[in-house]
């Protein structure tokens, strides 16, 4: 690397990647929208776009085709990380649903030379079990696959992780309560890396807003059992806005609140997404 340089061009790379495809799907949204206004009804036929519930948009327990790219950095105090996430998720119906991702990433540990390439591909299959007027539970389970192309990205395990969620409809705070829980267990992988074991406990909160515009509460906590229960806990607090009826944007700051585990606590992170259904 040249001295003259601000920042290393692979800390660049991943950001270059994700600003291309924010202004691909920008580019098709419009073309999108004008499409829709040559060969659309007249406007006065068509209800206004402000009525457009967000909640019901992006409801996880709601299934739907989308597709997802965010940009995150997360800084862990000794090292920081850098990911470009494309995210897939295909609905069978609006109560089954498969969703893959496949992170590119660049650690850099602080004390040595950075490491980047792709991360450990994801894979989620979530089925809606039970729905009522005002609630919904929907439980499924996780595999992420050793796939990464260097081992500072990954834990070096494939790791089986079943999970359940509920959400409960809060009309008068015009509001939905998620509560999660996660399970987390190595099932191979690398067998001279740490064992992987973990218990993930959330509760997040969605609310909407006027303008087409929401927002979600999130708070982590982590149990690390493979550390004699090492634990770590953070918030984070999204801001997005759909800027057609199927494509949003948003914004995700975080921070560490408490703990004591440095495989899975954060200092603080900031995230940057666009969400698009079709």
């Amino acid at each position: 690397m040249n001295n003259n340089e601000v920042f290393p061009s692979g800390y660049l790379r991943p950001i270059t990647y994700f600003c291309a495809a924010i202004l691909a799907m920008l580019m098709m949204s419009s073309v999108g929208a004008e499409d829709s206004v040559s060969k659309g009804p007249a406007p006065e036929a068509r209800p206004p776009e402000n009525t457009m519930d967000v909640t019901k948009r992006i409801d996880p327990t709601d299934f739907k085709n989308r597709f997802d790219l965010r940009s995150e950095y997360i800084d862990y105090g000794t090292a920081s990380m850098m990911l470009i996430v494309p995210r897939v998720e295909y609905a069978f119906s609006n109560s089954l649903a498969i969703r893959t991702e496949l992170p590119i990433a660049h650690y850099d540990p602080g004390s040595s030379s950075p490491s980047e390439g792709i991360g450990n591909l994801t894979t989620r299959l979530a089925w809606r079990a039970a729905r009522n007027e005002g609630y919904a539970l929907v439980v499924g389970s996780e595999i992420s696959l050793d796939t990464a192309s260097s081992a500072n990205l990954t834990l070096g395990k494939h790791v089986l992780a079943p999970f359940a969620f509920w959400s409960i409809d809060i009309p008068s705070a015009k509001s939905i309560f998620f509560p999660f829980v996660q399970h987390g267990l190595a099932i191979g992988g690398d067998g001279s890396r740490e064992h992987v074991h973990y218990t993930n406990l959330r509760t997040t909160l969605l609310t909407r807003w006027p303008a087409r515009t929401y927002s979600f509460v999130e708070v982590n906590y982590w149990f690390d059992h493979e550390r004699s229960n090492h634990y770590s806990s953070n918030v984070k607090a999204e801001l997005g806005r759909f800027f057609t009826p199927k494509t949003g944007f948003y914004l995700r700051p975080g921070t560490g609140i408490s703990g004591n585990d440095n495989r899975l606590g954060i200092r603080w992170s900031m995230e940057i997404g666009m969400r698009h259904f079709f």
